[in-house]
């Protein structure tokens, strides 16, 4: 019986390596997510009239520190959503775990 519960508790103790494939598609989803809040600021016009070339570069910095705040704030949600989405196709199977039709 106590073999049963050191074989669990050693199981839990060593985490799983991540997978790599989980690894860039968290990567992908949060530079899109990064991305998007780029393209909305700018839209918004958040940076301010870009008037001249130095106002422009001024609204560029400016929109740039908002999305990175953004970012440091936890983003808007979207990474996670695009993870959850895509990341059952992404997972790896487990041996036994197939799901075709069974016979």
């Amino acid at each position: 019986m106590s073999s049963a519960v050191s074989a669990v508790s050693s199981s839990l103790a060593s985490p799983a390596a991540p997978d790599p494939n989980l690894e860039k598609l968290r990567r992908a989803a949060t530079e899109f997510e990064s991305l998007l809040v780029k393209q909305l600021l700018k839209a918004a016009n958040m940076g301010g009239s870009s008037g001249s070339e130095k106002t422009s570069a001024y609204a560029d910095m400016s929109v740039d520190a908002l999305a990175s705040a953004v970012e440091r704030g936890g983003g808007l949600g979207l990474a996670n959503r695009i993870e959850q989405a895509i990341g059952h196709h992404v997972a790896p199977s487990t041996p036994g775990a197939h799901h075709g039709s069974g016979g």
